[in-house]
């Protein structure tokens, strides 16, 4: 096995052997403490696909616990629509009491997050926090924007509908958190209180016929949301109480802190949603590291550079349960068919394309969330598929940028082609190398086939070599050097087989 074997298995080494060290650290923070009775989520910043898949893999691993209340911390000006009910859908989801759903606010919690707030059982806010105001907005490419069509209203107003069923939040309060259109009414009658959104009002006056549509109470008018300051929602009954912070909380509920599972995220996981949006661009510096030790084999620093970059790539897309082990395979297994193409065994580049196919494979991959992913027929898997295609799509174009300044460039430079021949130096076994000018015109024999890289014995010295045409070229065949580029031999083949001298 050569200096490319080598690097090529180190970097595959280094990605498995980190990934699977974030693996088991996951798997440990869902296993502490032992016997939790409470589970706290952290659901800080926009509500997102990152956040979606955070929360239900958190919810997850608290009833995994067996946890008899799960402990939501909201503190969020919104986001989008889709993530939203995906993780609205994901608490209601809970069987009432199996685990106990808990809100807690202790500052703002708009629009998507209100939405996900209000499909839980009980909501808790401190003095200062306030919730509502779930008012459906779109904004286009030239950043206008606008109130969503009716078409889009109304599934928000049937999602909170829902809501109010299941969890028992009153109706009208929280339709026209959306309901921009439509007016608040209260009615008063028989001791007690009734409000009725706009929609509702025929329907309700029917079922109370000794009511006198007249008594309404207009409560809030057009063009205008519900938004509660915390003392507010807990007079109208929306929201169970105040609370000072999580601890009192914690109180309320009569648990104490230590029996407090914290599924919060860690700083791992905020690492990698804060690099989730340069995905794309770790893929391409991985294979480009690559690509650099494959030019200059015995360096040592594109070796660990690719390793960094690739581990924190796969890293980054494990937390967002975007890639595990299937992808990681894949590209390892894609990268091994294309050194051994290369450098092993040549098939005349059918093995380099299965390694390619292979590679590629992982990489889109790797941009799609685990859930569904080998299901088209689930929700969303066309989006995602797209997503994943034009993620996979930037890589190879900064990849194939990237790999032309390399070759156009990099050579030239008196720094890299320094350490690049140094390099060579140390990997030889038979002293000091002689200098660039007297390799040039030197006759060689191939070590391994050229297919066009590969090695050349230079009067007993392994030095890696490319076929200055890109032809390909059998072991033992008989080369001159034509140059020296970037700690590399360029060679072309001689009329006739000969020593090396």
């Amino acid at each position: 096995m050569n200096a490319v074997s080598y690097t090529a298995a180190a970097v595959a080494v280094a990605i498995c052997a980190l990934v699977a060290l974030a693996s088991a650290c996951r798997a440990a923070d869902a296993d502490k403490p032992a016997g939790p009775t409470v589970a706290y989520l952290r659901v800080d910043g926009m509500i997102d696909a990152l956040q979606s898949r955070y929360f239900a893999r958190a919810l997850a691993d608290a009833q995994k616990a067996g946890v008899g209340t799960v402990v939501v911390h909201l503190e969020t000006n919104g986001g989008t629509l889709e993530a939203g009910r995906e993780m609205m859908s994901a608490a209601l989801g809970v069987t009432k009491n199996q685990p106990r759903m808990v809100a807690f606010v202790d500052n703002y919690c708009y629009s998507a997050g209100a939405l996900v707030a209000y499909a839980h059982d009980e909501i808790y806010l401190a003095p200062p926090a306030t919730i509502g105001d779930i008012g459906v907005i779109t904004q286009s490419a030239e950043g206008k924007i606008e109130y969503a069509p009716e078409k889009i209203e109304a599934v928000v107003r049937a999602l909170l509908r829902s809501e109010a069923q299941l969890k028992g939040w009153n109706e009208a309060k929280l339709v026209k958190m959306t309901a921009r259109n439509q007016e608040l009414y209260r009615f008063d009658f028989d001791g007690r209180q009734e409000f009725v959104i706009e929609d509702d009002l025929p329907q309700w006056l029917r079922a109370h016929p000794d009511v006198d549509p007249q008594s309404k109470v207009p409560i809030l008018g057009k063009d205008r949301y519900v938004l509660y300051t915390a003392q507010n929602a807990v007079q109208e009954q929306m929201a169970t109480g105040v609370a000072d912070n999580i601890d009192a909380v914690y109180a309320k509920l009569g648990v104490s802190k230590s029996s407090v599972l914290d599924l919060s995220p860690t700083g791992t996981e905020l690492m990698a949603r804060t690099l989730s949006g340069f995905a794309f661009i770790l893929a391409a510096l991985t294979a480009l590291c690559i690509f650099l030790e494959l030019k200059a084999p015995g360096v040592g620093i594109w070796t660990g550079l690719a390793a960094i970059f690739g581990t924190l790539f796969f890293i980054c897309q494990f937390y967002q349960d975007l890639a595990s082990y299937p992808e990681v395979i894949l590209v390892v297994i894609g990268i091994a068919c294309i050194v051994v193409e290369l450098f092993v065994f040549p098939t005349a580049g059918w093995l380099a394309i299965v390694g390619i196919c292979l590679g590629l494979s992982g990489l889109i991959l790797s941009f799609m969330p685990d859930i569904g992913q080998f299901n088209p027929t689930s929700a969303g898997w066309g989006d995602a598929l797209a997503n994943a295609l034009m993620q996979s799509l930037l890589s190879l174009v900064v990849i194939s940028i990237g790999a032309a300044v390399i070759i156009s460039t990099l050579p030239q430079s008196r720094a890299v082609r320094r350490i690049a021949t140094l390099a060579e130096i140390d990997g030889t076994s038979a002293g000091e190398m002689e200098s660039d000018a007297s390799v040039i015109g030197r006759r060689a024999v191939t070590r391994t086939a050229l297919s066009p890289s590969g090695s050349i014995d230079l009067a007993g010295r392994d030095i890696s070599a490319t076929t200055e045409h890109g032809e390909y070229l059998d072991a033992g065949a008989a080369v001159e050097v034509v140059a020296m580029r970037y700690g590399a031999a360029i060679v072309r083949p001689v009329a006739a087989a000969g020593s090396a001298s």
